[in-house]
């Protein structure tokens, strides 16, 4: 028998029993790939990662990062929680890099307080890829009525950033209001691609810029609290529907309010000449508890 320490935290929130939970498994040598994919359903959160030795001595440490489905290229609050808990567990602060599937991310860490706070520097600049279902299908897989997403500029599209979404933008009370239809999602024929991240400008809170849900029951996600990797392929969306001026942005974006965890992500954003040059995620997160597993 194999005996493996965990941590799970609540990740992008200040606040115990909000945001996104993850689970870390601390130290995952020894562990197979199906071992991984058996140990992230067993916990049955929207991710789980592994904390293995970096694969360059210059680097923290490698993570790996299951979803129910599979095993994902990277995504958001797994790397804000996993540093957190490295961080905490190794008494690091500053900045440690840790090796994903799609690349190194530098994070900064402040660790003090009760809720620290983590930022990565994405080293994948969001980029239109492929093409998007049709409005209709899309307001067919979430419920919502003819003409709730919005077409011309601000249309659906497939934006990745490591990570690939389909993103679409409508009302804020037609985001509140839409609901999976999960026979109709099925036509989408997902396959690269994690889910639907429909968004709206403003929110629940007064300074959020955006309010979203993202959806991917193919991943074995109905509705994900806070979607750090979509969040970080956002900017792309926007630079691709609006104007943005030379210079940095910084975005609330608020996520998890229709399913009761509630959720903070703030994204960095630098632009010049009307394209994205950098993106930061950061938010925090909170331990909530500590265990052994046995394998």
């Amino acid at each position: 028998m194999k005996v493996y320490d965990f941590e799970t935290l609540d990740v992008f929130t200040d606040a115990k029993f909000a945001g996104n939970q993850l689970a870390v498994i601390m130290d995952a040598r020894g562990l197979t790939d199906d071992e991984m994919q058996t140990i992230t359903r067993e916990f049955n959160l929207s991710e789980t990662t592994f904390v293995l030795p970096p694969q360059d001595s210059a680097n923290t440490a490698r993570v790996r990062i299951f979803t129910l489905g599979y095993e994902m290229p990277f995504a958001g609050h797994p790397t804000v929680g996993t540093a957190i808990a490295i961080a905490r567990a190794r008494n690091l602060s500053g900045e440690i890099k840790l090796e994903l599937n799609t690349g190194i991310f530098p994070v900064r860490l402040d660790m003090s307080g009760p809720a620290p706070f983590a930022e990565f520097c994405n080293p994948n600049l969001p980029k239109e890829e492929g093409s998007a279902p049709p409005a209709e299908a899309l307001e067919a897989a979430l419920g919502l009525p003819q003409g709730a997403i919005s077409r011309g500029r601000n249309r659906p599209r497939s934006i990745s950033a490591g990570s690939s979404y389909i993103y679409a933008c409508a009302e804020l009370e037609a985001v509140r209001a839409a609901r999976l239809n999960s026979s109709a999602f099925d036509v989408l024929g997902f396959d690269q691609t994690v889910g639907v991240y429909l968004y709206a400008a403003g929110g629940e809170a007064p300074d959020a810029d955006y309010h979203a849900r993202m959806f991917a029951p193919t991943a074995g996600i109905a509705e994900d609290p806070a979607t750090g990797s979509a969040a970080a392929a956002l900017p792309g969306q926007i630079a691709l529907a609006e104007t943005l001026g030379d210079g940095e942005h910084r975005w609330v974006i608020e996520q998890g309010f229709e399913i009761g965890r509630s959720s903070r992500i703030i994204a960095t954003v630098e632009t010049a000449n009307g394209a994205v040059t950098s993106v930061r995620i950061g938010g925090n997160a909170v331990h909530v508890q500590t265990g052994q597993l046995f394998v």
